[in-house]
């Protein structure tokens, strides 16, 4: 898919990793829709992005039911024109432990959190490239918690965002549009000190939004997910 002038709807986008986005995809000259619950933070990307001389329009979630999720994808339309690319972002859920009190509560609320907001922007955006005879692309894309005790359940999320991944590339073949993810893996590193907490996190940053680029540009991309190593 060409990047230029293609309208690219980026979920979270006030928060770091899609203002990275933002700010990248607007550098290729994509039109862009931002979207986020957190209105100052949106506010931020918005500006950022208008700086550089982007095409965007700041929608801010206030309901994430599907009607809400349904009101965007008409709003983006009317005013950018037919969606080409979700980037579909979320953070990895704290899953509790076995023993830990009240682990089944905690365990429900944890993939309600998680699941339901990212699944219904997946299906929103599938139903609207299939109406409007897109060949779209989705791009989930998850990230951990920054508490280092949470990385390792964060395994346990990733692989249900690349089970959907999976499973949705295969539901939406016939209809051509691609499915891709994008998740981090930490190598060996000792975060702990600040400077080079930052460092990563920085590249971490880049390596994601490449990745995202990868999977949007490569029409062959499909069904998987890339890891982005630090």
């Amino acid at each position: 898919m060409e990047i230029v002038q293609s309208v690219i709807l980026i979920t979270a986008a006030g928060s770091p990793i899609g203002k990275a986005i933002s700010l990248h995809f607007a550098s290729l000259g994509a039109k862009l829709a931002l979207l986020d619950i957190d209105k100052a933070q949106l506010d931020q990307t918005y500006r950022a992005c208008k700086a550089v001389g982007a095409q965007c329009e700041a929608y801010h979630l206030a309901k994430q039911d599907e009607g809400g999720i349904k009101y965007v994808f008409d709003s983006v339309d009317q005013q950018l024109g037919s969606i080409d690319v979700l980037i579909n972002y979320t953070l990895g859920a704290e899953l509790p432990a076995l023993f830990s009190p009240s682990s089944v509560d905690r365990f429900s609320h944890s993939m309600l959190e998680l699941t339901t907001t990212f699944f219904a922007f997946g299906k929103q955006a599938a139903h609207y490239m299939r109406s409007t005879n897109r060949q779209g692309v989705i791009v989930n894309l998850i990230t951990q918690p920054q508490d280092n005790e949470q990385h390792q359940n964060f395994d346990s999320t990733k692989a249900i965002v690349s089970g959907l991944t999976q499973s949705w590339a295969k539901e939406l073949s016939d209809f051509n549009i691609r499915v891709g993810g994008v998740a981090p893996i930490t190598l060996g590193c000792d975060c702990s000190d600040c400077t080079t907490n930052n460092a990563i996190n920085q590249h971490l940053q880049y390596e994601i939004v490449r990745s995202a680029e990868y999977i949007v540009t490569n029409d062959y991309f499909n069904g998987r997910m890339l890891e982005a190593e630090v």
